[in-house]
C-alpha cells in the first residue's frame, strides 16, 4: 500500500524517539502510534539498556514497539487502537510483531528493514525476519490482516542507528553515507570545556553506565584492535581486563597514596613544593576548569618522568618506590594500547611503532605523567551547599594527553562521561553516563593529544567527577583515584592534516597554563 501524505512525519518522530533512547543510555529504537488524520497519540522508546546488549543485566523485553503497545492498551480501546497506525524507527521483531498483532493495530510503517541493519550495521544477530512474512502468506486462515508499510525514511533511521555508537560497523558506516558526517577536527579544547560553564550542559545529570565497553585484551589480536577502534572512535572510553599489571603493584600505589594524604596540608606542600611549569608536586585545590570558572575540589601530587621534574619533590622513599613501579606498568600497557591503534589512527604516519616509542621514561624530554588524586571528605551540609554553588569534584574536561590510565577503587564512585559525543559534537545536546569501577579492569580514554595527531578519528571525550550523592554522605568519606597520563616527549611534533603542527611539549604547557594560571611560572 502507498504511504499516506502524513507518514513522513509521523517517522521522522519516531526516528526522534530512537535518538533519545541512545542518549539515554538504552538501545537506539524508538516508536510512536498516529490516528487516522497523523495525530500522535502514543510515544515510546526503547528501554533497553545498552549494557544488556553486552552481556550486563537489563530487562530485554523493553522494546520501543512494545513499550508502545502497553501504553496504548492503556488509553485507547480496542476499537481506537484499530484506528491507528503504528511507526517504529526499525521494523519489528518478532517478539514485537506479536504484541503489534494483539493490540489490534491495522497498520504498521517502519523506517529502516532489519535486514539493512544487520548488513551495515550490526552484523548477524537473528533479526532478518520479513515483517510481512510474519503477517502474510504463512498466516492461518482467519487471522487478522495487518497492513505494513516500508521502508520509509530509511537512510535517516540507519544514520539514528550509526549515530549511537552502539553497533559495531557505525563510523564505518557514516563515513560512508552521512555527507554532514565528519571525524572532528582538532579544535581549541579549552573553547570547548569554556563552552560547557555558558551554556550550563556541563551540569546536566547523569544517567548509567551502559556506555563504556570493556575489553579483555588476552584475545586475539585483530579482535582486539577491532574492539579498541570501535570504542575509541564512538565513546573515546574503554575498560581493559586482563591487562597483566599485578594487583600488589596497584594495591601498593594505594596505599602510599592514602599515607601521604592523610597529612596535613603544610606538609605535602613542604614535601612536595608544586611547580606548574614542570607540572610536577602536590597542589591543593589550585585547578580551576574552564567548564567551570571554580577550583576541582581535590587535591593531587603529579610526577612528570622528565629527568629533574621530581628532585627535591618525593614525599619519600617508600612513596617513590611504589609509585615507579605503577608508573613502569602503566606505561608499557599504555604502548601496548597504543600499538593496537596506530595502525588505523595515524595512516599518515609512515614508520609503525613510531606513536609509543615517542613515551619514554626519565628522559630529559619526558611528559608521561603519573597523577595521585585525592577528593577530601566533608559534612553533608558542606557537600549540599557545594553542590547548590556549582562545585565538582572535577569539572567537565578533557583529558591532554594520547591515553589515559584510570585506576579505581571498588568503592570510589563517581567518574562520568559524555554520553554520546559524536551527536554532541554538532547538537550540543549533552547527557553523561557514569562510568563506574570495575572489577580487575583498568579505565582508558582517548586524550586531545591522540585525537589532534588521529585528524579526529578518535575521540577525546568530556568527563567529570561529581559529587557525592545524598547516599554517600553517611559516614562522609575520601575518594581516591591513581592516572597514568601517556604523553609524547617534548620534542615530538604532532601533525595534522586539520591544524598546525605543535610539539608535544607546547602542547601541555599550553594546557597546564589553561588551568593552573594562578601558579604558573614562566620558564
Amino acid at each position: 500500500m502507498p504511504p499516506r501524505s502524513y507518514d513522513e512525519e509521523c517517522m521522522k518522530v519516531a526516528i526522534d524517539e530512537a535518538r533519545n533512547a541512545y542518549l539515554n543510555g538504552c538501545m537506539p529504537f524508538g516508536a510512536v502510534l498516529a490516528d487516522e488524520n497523523g495525530n500522535i497519540i502514543v510515544r515510546a522508546q526503547n528501554g533497553s539498556a545498552a549494557s544488556a546488549r553486552r552481556g550486563g543485566t537489563g530487562d530485554v523485553t523493553l522494546h520501543a514497539e512494545m513499550e508502545l503497545v502497553r501504553e496504548a492498551c492503556r488509553v485507547l480501546d480496542r476499537e481506537g487502537r484499530e484506528k491507528c497506525t503504528l511507526y517504529t524507527s526499525t521494523e519489528p521483531c518478532v517478539m514485537c510483531a506479536g504484541a503489534i498483532y494483539w493490540s489490534g493495530v491495522s497498520r504498521v510503517v517502519y523506517g529502516c528493514s532489519s535486514m539493512q541493519l544487520e548488513a551495515n550495521l550490526s552484523g548477524p544477530g537473528g533479526f532478518d525476519i520479513d515483517i510481512r512474512l510474519l503477517y502474510g502468506p504463512y498466516s492461518r486462515e482467519g487471522t487478522r490482516d495487518i497492513e505494513v508499510v516500508g521502508p520509509l525514511l530509511e537512510e535517516e533511521a540507519l544514520i539514528a542507528h550509526a549515530d549511537s555508537g552502539i553497533w559495531p560497523k557505525c563510523r564505518e558506516y557514516l563515513e560512508k553515507n552521512n555527507a554532514n558526517w565528519k571525524a572532528v577536527a582538532a579544535q581549541d579544547d579549552i573553547q570547548v570545556e569554556k563552552s560547557l560553564r555558558i551554556s550550563g550542559l556541563g551540569s546536566a545529570p547523569a544517567v548509567d553506565d551502559a556506555i563504556v565497553p570493556i575489553i579483555d585484551i588476552r584475545g586475539l589480536e585483530a579482535e582486539v584492535m577491532e574492539k579498541l577502534w570501535q570504542a575509541a572512535t564512538n565513546v573515546g572510553f574503554f575498560v581493559v581486563t586482563g591487562h597483566g599489571i599485578p594487583q600488589n603493584v596497584i594495591d601498593d600505589a594505594f596505599a602510599e597514596s592514602s599515607n601521604f594524604f592523610s597529612q596535613s596540608v603544610e606538609d605535602k606542600k613542604e614535601q612536595s613544593p608544586f611547580a606548574a611549569n614542570l607540572n610536577s608536586g602536590y597542589e591543593y585545590m589550585s585547578q580551576i576548569r574552564p567548564s567551570t570558572g571554580l577550583a576541582d575540589r581535590k587535591e593531587s601530587i603529579q610526577i612528570t618522568a622528565r629527568e629533574g621534574c621530581m628532585d627535591g619533590r618525593w614525599p619519600n622513599d617508600a612513596f617513590k618506590s611504589a609509585s615507579t613501579a605503577l608508573m613502569e606498568a602503566a606505561h608499557s600497557l599504555a604502548c601496548k594500547i597504543l600499538d593496537l591503534l596506530e595502525p588505523r589512527a595515524l595512516p599518515h604516519e609512515i614508520e609503525r611503532g613510531s606513536l609509543s616509542k615517542s613515551h619514554t621514561l626519565w628522559s630529559d624530554d619526558g611528559q608521561c605523567t603519573l597523577r595521585f588524586l585525592h577528593y577530601p571528605p566533608a559534612p553533608r551540609a558542606d557537600i549540599i551547599r557545594l553542590r547548590e554553588d556549582g562545585h565538582w569534584r572535577a569539572g567537565a574536561h578533557t583529558d591532554w594527553a594520547n591515553v589515559t590510565l584510570l585506576f579505581q577503587r571498588a568503592e570510589d564512585k563517581g567518574l562520568e562521561c559524555c554520553a554520546n559525543p559524536r551527536v554532541v559534537a554538532e547538537s550540543k545536546d549533552y547527557r553523561w553516563v557514569e562510568v563506574n569501577p570495575v572489577e580487575w579492569g583498568i579505565t582508558v580514554n582517548i586524550g586531545d593529544m591522540l585525537a589532534r595527531w588521529s585528524d579526529g578519528r578518535l575521540y577525546s571525550n568530556l568527563h567529570r567527577v561529581r559529587m557525592p550523592k545524598d547516599a554517600e554522605l553517611d559516614p562522609p568519606r575520601s575518594r581516591f583515584s591513581i592516572a597514568f597520563f601517556a604523553q609524547s616527549d617534548k620534542k615530538t611534533l604532532i601533525k595534522s592534516q586539520d591544524s598546525e603542527p605543535i610539539t608535544a611539549g607546547d602542547y601541555i604547557m599550553s594546557r597546564v597554563r589553561s588551568n593552573f594560571e594562578a601558579n604558573f611560572k614562566y620558564p
